[in-house]
């Protein structure tokens, strides 16, 4: 296949994807399940109502519970699965009920008949829907009345006096009014979870949380599209080798180390200089992102508690996740924003007047936003903001904690980024002479400016959303966003980095990298649509995201194989290679593209696996293989790529990069196979056999093998922090002292002092 060719599959892939996800979003959206104005008790009481409803919402976001626990799995792993617990709860109550009604004996005692015939009409009592879309009331019968009462009380003493076994401090939530709202939230979420959808013989979740005794197992679709999904894999995966071999894609000439080789000598321009201290912002965030990673470890085997008792008083669990999650991300951005700065002259040829001063000003925006939201976090969980709780403080959605106000200053901020980097990049790209470097450098401007675009999806929802239409464009943030547009400007990256490099043709690297983003657009946008599976959408969602979920593990590793074996024939000519461990790291994110990306999460992306699994370690496992693993991994080497060309090259010390590479990449392999991976197991074993309910449950983790898996997380932690991050932090400040000097004046020509013909 010709670029042309392969430049506009890509486009007609990304067209397609997301025209069917939009579709398929105003189709699901509508039929998302009912806030019932009015909730009412077999004799009409009025019991509450949507606004009860909506302000439960309200609470759990403000005070975090997503980042504490999760209601249809959607949220933190460790803590309570807030919907299955009360519907588990309201089950027990239900059984209760029935069984002192038809029998005048506790369950326990009743005989093997009596308990099937209770069973059954359990699973009635639970499936059957008593909601009027007419009038717009649901109607409770009896048992589920006295469920109602009974799981308020519970919630009640939960949120007031704490519960160390989860982590629930003291006054979690401060007033009865917000414990009562938040718990009648939770019950309308386990209803959603039981109920059945008008028309269909499974719950508006698709009978997900896995509970046979409220009727909750998996449908037909859940496992004949998982059927879906595995053909989907091998065929994409056959199509793509044929691809590979019959149009030689990762074939070529390398384009040679001369220009890897000036880049190191090259002065500076001012926003080259400027753009040093970010690096030094990220590689401090990257070590208290890890920091509270180690945190949050101890919490999962002593939640609320720590060496230091001030300590565990003072962080709840949802403080610590919040920024773990959001210094993720803000460290990896920064690292992306900061190599793009540095990278422009470089590219465009000439440095813009009065870009120094622009990179200056993006620096101290970003600082504000970064301090600004994650004290608004903390703020917010504390109940310190009042009603400004969404815009200033903890907006209550899992990566995307920080509140609307800093959230739109983000987006601001991304969009000066954009225009900066454009800014040196417009006017001279036109005179590139090698014409296939010149469609990689816009195929770069065009991977970032998606990359702003997508992040605005996160605001099109509001406070008072609804649960799952607010989800699905979550969604469009966290997955879209996080894994597949970065993804398609990693690729754009490591195209430009390998050309830079001198380990890649423009040619060669051009021709992958819209064959990459052709597969990683048709699989990575329509398949967010795993993510929708129990999330109150209908079925349609499960055959979607089975079938294209299933092709994000093929993209990606042609480039970076590519590249490593170019170093191999570097390195057999006798050649001083310079960029010897950004390559390496770039190595790293392509082996974790396919363990954490493509193998732990094709392992949960089926459908009757992920019915058992969502909610699980094994989610957890598949997070930190491929946010941290591919994406950390890729920004390191962003980061010492520009380094590399930022400081004198006499200062460069390979030692404690050594170092680093080997803590980070043996800390997160230890952690993800030898203690994620086997919890996530016994937990998808325990819901299974006993639901989900019993997985997330205290007694869960408190086993032996569970504790004692939880305590050996502190190995790879300290691996990562100390053998991984602290030699980069070290690193990093050593050389800062030694950066290269300011030469290169604006409008001179950058392209001259390389001397080189682009």
């Amino acid at each position: 296949m010709t670029i042309n060719t392969l430049k506009w599959a890509a486009i007609i892939c990304f067209v397609v994807a997301l025209g069917g996800l939009l579709l398929g979003g105003l189709f699901a959206n509508r039929q998302a399940p009912p806030y019932p104005n009015q909730v009412v008790g077999p004799e009409g009481s009025l019991l509450f109502t949507k606004a009860d409803i909506l302000a439960g919402q309200d609470v759990y976001q403000r005070y975090g519970m997503m980042d504490h626990g999760s209601v249809w799995g959607h949220g933190s792993q460790r803590g309570m699965e807030f919907s299955a617990l009360t519907l588990h709860r309201i089950t027990e109550k239900v059984r209760e009920s029935i069984s002192l009604g038809s029998y005048d004996r506790y369950y326990d005692d009743l005989d093997d008949e009596e308990r099937d015939m209770v069973d059954l009409r359990i699973r009635r009592e639970m499936k059957s829907n008593r909601y009027d879309s007419g009038d717009d009331i649901l109607r409770l019968s009896e048992a589920q009345a006295a469920a109602l009462v009974e799981n308020q009380g519970y919630w009640e003493r939960t949120f007031r006096d704490g519960d160390p076994g989860y982590g629930f401090l003291p006054q979690t939530i401060p007033t009865a009014e917000e414990r009562r709202q938040i718990g009648r939230f939770f019950f309308w979420a386990a209803w959603v979870a039981s109920a059945a959808r008008p028309g269909s013989d499974h719950s508006y979740t698709n009978n997900w949380p896995a509970d046979r005794a409220a009727g909750n197992v998996a449908t037909t679709e859940t496992y004949i599209w998982t059927i879906g999904g595995i053909l989907s894999l091998f065929i994409t995966l056959g199509l793509f080798i044929f691809w590979i071999h019959r149009d030689r894609l990762f074939y070529g000439e390398p384009k040679g180390v001369s220009l890897a080789e000036k880049l190191v000598d090259m002065p500076l321009t001012a926003s080259q200089f400027k753009a040093a201290k970010y690096f030094l912002v990220v590689i401090l965030l990257f070590l208290i992102q890890t920091s509270f990673g180690g945190l949050l470890a101890h919490y999962t085997v002593h939640p609320g508690s720590f060496y230091i008792p001030l300590i565990g008083k003072l962080i709840p669990y949802s403080w610590a996740k919040s920024w773990h999650l959001q210094l993720a991300i803000f460290w990896i951005a920064t690292t992306w924003v900061a190599s793009a700065i540095y990278l422009a002259p470089i590219v465009g040829g000439r440095e813009p007047r009065k870009q120094g001063l622009l990179v200056q000003i993006l620096f101290a925006a970003i600082l504000l936003v970064a301090v600004g939201s994650l004290a608004g976090e903390v703020a917010g969980i504390k109940g310190m903001l009042g009603d400004l709780w969404f815009w200033f403080g903890h907006q209550g959605w899992e990566f995307l904690e920080l509140g609307r106000f800093w959230q739109i200053l983000l987006f601001i901020g991304l969009l000066a980024w954009l225009a900066i980097v454009y800014r040196a990049v417009r006017n001279r790209s036109a005179q590139i002479r090698d014409n296939d470097f010149r469609r990689l450098v816009n195929f770069y401007v065009l991977s970032a400016i998606l990359m702003v675009l997508f992040f605005a999806f996160g605001l099109l929802y509001g406070r008072g959303s609804h649960l799952t239409v607010a989800d699905y464009w979550r969604w469009f943030v966290v997955h879209i966003w996080v894994e597949s547009i970065f993804e398609f400007f990693g690729v754009a990256v490591i195209s430009v980095l390998l050309v830079a490099m001198g380990l890649a043709s423009a040619a060669g690297a051009l021709r992958v990298a819209y064959f990459t983003a052709a597969l990683v657009f048709l699989s990575g946008i329509l398949g967010t649509a795993h993510h929708y599976f129990w999330f109150g959408g209908p079925s349609i969602w499960i055959a979607v995201g089975s079938v294209f979920s299933s092709m994000e593990p093929v993209p990606l590793f042609g480039l970076v194989v590519r590249g490593l074996l170019e170093y191999k024939s570097i390195r057999k000519k006798g050649r001083e290679f310079p960029y010897k461990w950004p390559m390496y790291f770039l190595v790293a994110s392509s082996f974790w593209n396919f363990l954490g990306a493509g193998v732990f999460g094709f392992l949960i992306n089926l459908p009757v696996v992920n019915y058992f699994e969502h909610g699980t370690y094994l989610t957890v496992n598949h997070a930190h293989g491929a946010l941290f693993g591919v994406y950390g991994m890729l920004s390191v080497a962003l980061l010492l790529f520009s380094w590399r060309g930022l400081v004198e090259k006499q200062q460069w010390r390979d030692r404690p990069l050594a170092l680093s590479f080997w803590g980070l990449n043996i800390g997160l392999l230890t952690m993800t196979l030898v203690t994620l991976f086997p919890i996530g197991i016994a937990q998808a074993w325990t819901s299974y056999r006993d639901g989900l309910w019993a997985a997330r449950d205290v007694s869960f983790f408190e086993r032996p093998m569970v504790a004692a898996l939880g305590q050996l997380r502190m190995v790879p932690d300290t691996i990562i922090i100390v053998l991984g991050v602290i030699p980069l932090v070290y690193f990093l400040f050593r050389t800062y002292p030694h950066l290269k000097s300011q030469e290169i004046k604006e409008g001179e020509s950058v392209w001259d002092r390389l001397g080189v013909k682009l």
